[in-house]
């Protein structure tokens, strides 16, 4: 009976820091489970490749099912951004809700710039459970909706910090 105790104690320990690790996930996670059908252009091993290029410290730079060249620039634990294409900037962040929607803690934003020309592009937004399930928009507190704006308003190319500032600041 000692034996089976101690094995009963530890199991319940592994499933108890399993269940809390899997709240806390990064984007890294969330990103490496994205479907396919979400960002057509890219592959599953693409989104690895990406992963594992910036693990080794080099460029994060992929060929894409379309033959061009996909590259990852940014990856925090909460957000990312990629360079799809010539034309298309995906950009995503990893966000807690202050209180639960449908036992949902995390929700992941996906904005998607379609470029115009090289300086406007047109930005949506949409919103996913961290199973990559559509949301409609969540209740976000107001830090989180201005975080939104501004990763909206970053996705713009090829604007001046100093320009970009000032339009934040009239936020």
């Amino acid at each position: 009976w000692p034996r089976m105790k101690k094995w009963l104690s530890a199991c319940l320990f592994l499933c108890i820091t399993s269940a809390c690790s899997a709240q806390e996930l990064a984007l890294r996670d969330v990103f490496r489970q994205m479907p396919d059908s979400l960002l057509p252009t890219l592959t599953q091993n693409n989104r690895l490749d990406f992963l594992d290029f910036l693990d080794a410290g080099m460029k994060a730079e992929v060929k894409n099912r379309l033959g061009g060249t996909s590259v990852m620039t940014v990856l925090t634990s909460d957000s990312l951004s990629l360079q799809v294409s010539a034309s298309l900037r995906v950009d995503m962040l990893l966000l807690p809700l202050a209180e639960p929607l449908d036992s949902v803690n995390q929700i992941v934003v996906v904005g998607e710039t379609y470029l115009a020309d090289s300086v406007y592009g047109e930005t949506t937004v949409r919103y996913f459970t961290i199973d990559w399930k559509p949301l409609p928009v969540p209740p976000l507190s107001e830090n989180q909706q201005k975080r939104i704006e501004e990763f909206r308003l970053q996705t713009i190319l090829k604007w001046s910090d100093e320009l970009l500032n000032k339009v934040k600041n009239k936020i």
